[in-house]
């Protein structure tokens, strides 16, 4: 069943389908943690309903965005959702195998990658969830070395990939940027709460940089012990 959500309150809309995997906060935070300039060429790797790209075009008029989906019903359903919010000058959804884009692209071709990947390797135990969810949450189709090597592909020298991810991986991640010629450069952990631990991180990376990271505000979700946003997060979601 589909249903129309709110990315920001009153502006944008989402068309999201109860089959697929439904976005989190993860994303919003990632879009929100994207930097980029005018006339950028962005391209979002494992776009499933394009919430990404619908917010980084809404709130940078003067760019393009690619979102590339592997699954042809979610990258339907994410052409649907740029339609729907009049935004098909500055996106375009393709339903292609991030593994193959070297068909399409050629190395240099974007200034920005973006990414939420799946987060869980394959080996990370059973899968329950039905063949769209699993896609998009475990590394069924491209796992972290796929998505890196092709980020790293995709970008122009100096270019920026931005991505989250869950933070027991921080280490790999970096690991992995680096064989590829791309250097951790900004972190932000993300905690739900004050007293947690981090779940997940934002990172940006710069391909062909040199080593020097730099270590952000750890970003909080909720105040105290209650299901309210703080500051931040309200101000994030336009609340």
């Amino acid at each position: 069943m589909e249903k129309i959500h709110y990315l920001i309150e009153n502006e944008l809309e989402i068309i999201q389908d109860d089959r697929f995997f439904k976005f989190g906060t993860d994303s919003v935070l990632l879009a929100n943690f994207v930097k980029l300039r005018r006339g950028d060429q962005v391209i979002d790797l494992g776009t499933g309903s394009g919430v990404i790209p619908l917010l980084l075009a809404y709130k940078n008029p003067e760019i393009k965005v690619t979102g590339v989906e592997i699954q042809a019903e979610a990258a339907a359903l994410a052409q649907k959702n740029v339609e729907f919010n009049n935004l098909s000058e500055q996106i375009e959804i393709v339903n292609q195998d991030l593994c193959t884009l070297d068909s399409k692209y050629k190395t240099g071709s974007f200034d920005v990658v973006v990414s939420n990947p799946p987060y869980l390797p394959v080996a990370s135990g059973k899968l329950k969830e039905n063949d769209y969810v699993a896609i998009a949450r475990h590394e069924l189709k491209a796992d972290l070395e796929a998505v890196v090597a092709e980020a790293a592909r995709l970008l122009k020298y100096g270019g920026h990939f931005f991505l989250v991810h869950r933070a027991e991986r921080l280490t790999e991640v970096i690991e992995t940027l680096a064989r590829h010629n791309c250097q951790a450069k900004e972190l932000r952990l993300v905690q739900a709460r004050q007293d947690k631990e981090a779940d997940i991180f934002l990172l940006k990376a710069k391909k062909g940089a040199n080593p020097g990271l730099r270590v952000k505000p750890v970003l909080i979700i909720y105040q105290a012990d209650s299901s309210e946003y703080t500051a931040e997060l309200k101000e994030i979601y336009g609340l």
